[in-house]
């Protein structure tokens, strides 16, 4: 079926005048890949791969517990994974996107209650998940190009990906109306390497779009700032921008290469950056500008 595609905006770059300022950080990680916060809890969850590469220990990925105030509460608080990434909150649930299936994890015990894989079997590598305001679960498989959902119990692909549109995926994040995919890289026309940008796919009717007509970033993790904007991370460069309503897009940081899923909590004006090269976990106090109309 043949989807429409929109285009919004332009991306006028800026620099930060203002940049973001630390307020804490937590070391002692082992390759930190995503960061969520439990309000119930009042807690954040960082899913950490743990060693990587040819040389990795099958089975070693974990979950970390922390604080409101970036002190660990429990490094190894749920064991069991291989490569845990993407994470998301719902349902008294910690959901997992990791290489052989999404995990479920209890909140409450840190035990792991449920595996979901594809129908066949197979290992998913998932990366991002993320979760509507309906607890309505999405994950992406990179080996099937899909986007699956957990509903009412059920997981199954939910959405197909045309990455010559989207470009190869990695971060998501589910909004009231939407679902945002964040790309890494897509080729243009005439058929050269562009940085990633965000589409969008609207839960009514899977109406595929796009946000802004310029590269942006290898998108990795996708926050809302509270104001119709999003903060973005890039993973390769360390890069962490601010894309406005407006469409202007400003550099925050720069920061080192691994700069991966982050979480941004909008009333508290905190961003908290997992830098998985280095072994930990950074927030900073910053808020965007409101502009006039």
């Amino acid at each position: 079926m043949g989807r429409r595609l929109l285009f919004c905006c332009l991306f006028p770059l800026l620099l930060s005048a203002q940049p973001p300022e630390l307020k804490w950080e937590t070391t002692g990680l082992h390759a930190p890949e995503s960061i969520v916060f439990d309000a119930q809890r009042n807690c954040f969850y960082v899913s950490n791969l743990a060693t990587r590469g040819k040389d990795r220990t099958p089975g070693d990925g974990f979950i970390s517990k922390l604080a409101r105030d970036g002190s660990l509460i429990a490094l190894h608080w749920a064991t069991g994974l291989e490569d845990p990434k993407g994470l998301a909150v719902a349902n008294n649930r910690l959901y997992v996107g990791d290489i052989p299936d999404m995990v479920e994890i209890d909140l409450e015990s840190g035990k792991i209650v449920a595996r979901y894989q594809p129908a066949d079997g197979q290992d998913g590598r998932f990366n991002d998940c993320t979760a509507d305001p309906h607890g309505n679960v999405y994950v992406f498989s990179s080996r099937l190009g899909q986007v699956f959902r957990l509903h009412a119990g059920q997981f199954s692909p939910w959405f197909d990906v045309d990455t010559s549109i989207t470009g190869g995926l990695n971060g998501l994040r589910a909004e009231s109306e939407r679902l945002l995919l964040g790309g890494w890289t897509v080729n243009d026309a005439g058929g050269q390497q562009q940085l990633g940008h965000i589409s969008t796919v609207r839960f009514l009717d899977q109406r595929l779009a796009r946000i802004g007509s310029s590269p942006l970033a290898h998108v990795d993790g996708i926050e809302p700032d509270g104001l119709g904007g999003y903060t973005v991370t890039d993973w390769p460069t360390g890069e962490v921008k601010h894309l406005a309503a407006s469409g202007a897009v400003e550099i925050l940081l720069q920061l080192a290469k691994g700069t991966a899923d982050h979480e941004y909590l909008i009333e508290d004006g905190l961003l908290l950056i997992p830098s998985m090269l280095e072994d930990r976990v950074r927030a900073f106090a910053w808020k965007p500008t409101p502009t006039a109309d």
